[in-house]
């Protein structure tokens, strides 16, 4: 029997351990730390990361976990806000599906929680693994909400970080239910925001909330002891769902979650590939290209929706600026996606030669279909590309060399850490379960060394 009720979901919570993780769970939260931190440290020279990491510095705060990349520390929960935030900020987030969670909205609770208690890397693995596990779970559930524009990603990470740092603080049932109640008050995540600087910050302040849930239950501040469940709780407020079911047996989600190659939306991921395949396989030059036509469902067509960014967050999700970079660049990564590009009359002209078809007929949800790229010439050829996963999907996993170059390619494109430094941090998350307290991994990623 799964779970039920919010206090069998908090008795799994506590009672899973190290041991009961998988091997592979344990592998693979290794190289899914690499991703992320480099992805973090990216961010942190961004825009949007800049803006928060500044708001928060200006706050001050007791220094509890470090800024990556910002050479300071502040409290727990704004550290975590500010790392959310400037991991998404990159887009370059790796996702699970269908449940649709982002996993640098969870890193930054088990890195902050982990500083701040000088825990070993085997208890921050098994915090994320819980805490995910429980998410995701939820948000398999509860998934209708995605389909109304709520962001599943963020108001369930909210809860899955809730039960990560419950996990990290040892809370017990009792508590870890108050913990997820009070994350569950403070869940929540818009869809609409996406190509907005407010849906990369949802990923920080998921991690702020979780934390903040966590340590207020440790402090004995209540909640509803049956807070998903029944008539008016928060599955049936968030979903229409007030019954459920978890099948909580297994903590091996994280098994689920891909690892994106390009700095873009999900949703394009696939595509790329295809596009990047057929001009490799049949030498296309872009002025021999007539057209391109993507074929979408109605759910995918509510996230990459501009056809004409007109900055970089919204360029990432545009599969029209996805596809021009593919042939003006040869390349989909930090560096297509900026300001100047997306205003960029060559760019905007080019972008003029894709579509995006929607086929509403299709079924709902974010890979519940195959895509096509479909390229046209100009000398009457078509060549169509049947875009069924990503390299770097769970069909598809990448390996360790892989993700390394994705990792260090986000360090030099921060520039402000060594590549000794870049590779010492690396060492030490691809061995982050042997590592017996985390914040020397921490201090070398809060204060950099070069730039």
């Amino acid at each position: 029997m799964g779970a039920k009720t919010t206090k069998e979901i908090a008795e799994f919570v506590c009672k899973t351990g190290y041991q009961d993780l998988p091997s592979e769970v344990v592998a693979y939260s290794r190289v899914l730390a690499l991703s992320h931190l480099g992805m973090n440290i990216a961010g942190s020279t961004m825009d949007c990361g800049r803006m928060v990491t500044d708001y928060i510095k200006a706050k001050g705060g007791r220094p509890d976990a470090g800024v990556f990349g910002a050479g300071f520390r502040t409290c727990v929960d704004y550290a975590a806000l500010a790392n959310g935030n400037a991991a998404h900020t990159t887009e370059l987030e790796d996702d699970s599906f269908p449940d649709g969670l982002y996993s640098c909205g969870h890193w930054p609770t088990v890195f902050a929680m982990g500083e701040k208690l000088k825990l070993p890397g085997t208890d921050m693995i098994v915090a994320l693994a819980t805490g995910y596990e429980v998410a995701a779970q939820l948000s398999l559930a509860f998934q209708s909400g995605l389909h109304k524009g709520r962001a599943n990603f963020a108001g369930l990470s909210a809860i899955g970080n809730a039960a990560t740092a419950a996990k990290m603080l040892r809370l017990n049932v009792e508590q870890t239910i108050c913990a997820l109640s009070l994350a569950a008050s403070q869940a929540a995540g818009i869809t609409r925001q996406v190509g907005t600087g407010a849906h990369f910050v949802e990923a920080g302040f998921t991690a702020r909330n979780g934390i903040c849930a966590a340590e207020l239950a440790a402090l004995g501040y209540t909640g509803s002891s049956t807070i998903f469940e029944g008539p008016s709780g928060f599955g049936d407020i968030w979903s229409d769902c007030p019954e459920f079911e978890l099948p909580l047996d297994r903590c091996d989600h994280l098994m689920q979650v891909g690892i994106k190659k390009y700095s873009c939306c999900y949703c394009t991921q696939r595509h790329i590939d295809g596009m990047l395949d057929l001009i490799a396989e049949r030498h296309i030059a872009w002025d021999d290209v007539a057209s391109i036509d993507h074929a979408i469902n109605s759910s995918t067509a509510l996230l990459l929706k501009y056809s004409q960014p007109e900055n970089a967050e919204e360029a990432r999700f545009s599969l029209a600026h996805c596809t021009v970079a593919c042939f003006f660049d040869d390349n989909v990564f930090l560096a297509q996606f900026t300001d100047e590009k997306a205003r960029d009359p060559r760019w905007h002209k080019a972008r003029e030669k894709v579509t995006v078809t929607v086929h509403p007929e299709w079924p709902e949800g974010l890979f519940s279909f195959d895509s096509t790229v479909t390229i046209k010439m100009k000398d009457g050829n078509t060549y169509t590309k049947l875009c069924h996963s990503a390299r770097g999907d769970p069909d598809q996993r990448l390996d360790t060399d892989a993700v390394m170059k994705k990792y260090l390619d986000s360090m030099d494109y921060a520039g402000t850490f060594s590549r000794a430094r870049a590779e010492q941090i690396a060492e030490m998350a691809l061995g982050l379960d042997k590592v017996q307290d985390v914040s020397e991994l921490s201090a070398l990623l809060t204060f950099p060394d070069k730039g």
